[in-house]
């Protein structure tokens, strides 16, 4: 799979999640949730992988939620 927001690697037997959107201070938004969702699936069907570490780009680990995507939607849909 191809992702925008997050890079993945393996390293021996841990998988290696970095949260790639440094302008953002990698704030989540949907499409950061869904990749990483996406990637720890991969990697928990990967007997190989005994670990999984998730860390941030450069200045931050995450800034939280992204406040300008949670602007466009309905404050009940933030919530699902």
């Amino acid at each position: 799979m191809t992702y925008e927001t997050i890079i993945v690697e393996t390293r021996g037997k841990v998988g290696l999640i970095t949260l790639n959107r440094p302008k953002a201070l990698n704030a989540l938004n949907s499409q950061v949730m869904a990749e990483v969702v996406a990637a720890m699936s991969g990697f928990g069907a990967d007997a190989g992988i005994g670990a999984i570490i998730i860390t941030g780009s450069e200045k931050a680990f995450a800034a939280g939620a992204d406040i300008k995507e949670m602007q466009s939607i309905a404050f009940v849909d933030a919530y699902t």
